[in-house]
């Protein structure tokens, strides 16, 4: 779900350019159709708390207001819960601990929409039904469709991965502060926030330009 696949190379994805937020929210309306709101939820839900798209697409209602409740999001990721998984088959000896559910508070903004759009459905149900409204929308098709308002906006490698990363990337051009997207994303080291940036890409392709201009 990080990116587009391109002859078997696995593209990153891209946040969703500043300049560009607006206009990408108002085509992701458009498209939508009849599962407008479940899509701009899902989009706001991303972007505000920086979840990977399989960890919300997969909430019930109940678990909203839950998290409403305690002003806050406590989830445990995906991700990280099935390499660990994976680490303790290999290794039954091991005392690894299992990775902490990752917090994201509820502000008011975000508050405010997620009240709306809990109000007056069940607890036990899905938040973001598929079409068939048996099971909850998968990550795959949902990010299909953000790939598509991308393609239609002429923005290159949009996914569901791109939500998550506008949040990184929000976060570092206010703060200019990688310990805090760290943080914020759940990274073991900065290394790898780095490379989730394209931070080392970037000072290459500056250091190459300042080089080349002196030649």
């Amino acid at each position: 779900m990080s990116g587009e696949i391109i002859r078997g190379e696995k593209v990153p994805a891209n946040p969703i350019p500043e300049r560009q937020y607006e206009r990408f929210k108002y085509k992701l309306e458009e498209v939508s159709g009849k599962n407008v709101e479940r899509n701009m939820m899902i989009f706001y839900l991303n972007v505000a708390t920086g979840y990977r798209l399989q960890d919300i697409v997969c909430l019930t209602i109940g678990e909203i207001k839950e998290a409403l409740d305690n002003e806050e999001f406590c989830i445990q990721e995906q991700k990280q819960y099935k390499s660990w998984l994976k680490h303790i088959k290999k290794n039954p000896n091991s005392r690894r601990k299992p990775p902490k559910k990752r917090k994201a508070l509820i502000k008011p903004m975000l508050k405010k929409l997620l009240k709306a759009y809990v109000k007056g459905k069940s607890k036990s149900e899905y938040a973001f039904k598929s079409t068939t409204g048996k099971d909850y929308i998968k990550a795959k098709s949902y990010s299909n469709i953000l790939s598509r308002v991308g393609k239609e906006l002429g923005i290159e490698n949009i996914s569901g991965h791109s939500l998550r990363k506008t949040y990184a990337t929000r976060i570092y051009e206010i703060t200019r502060d990688l310990e805090k997207v760290r943080k914020a994303l759940g990274h073991k080291s900065i290394e790898t926030t780095k490379q989730y940036l394209g931070i080392e890409a970037e000072v290459r392709e500056e250091a190459a330009s300042i080089a080349d201009e002196k030649l």
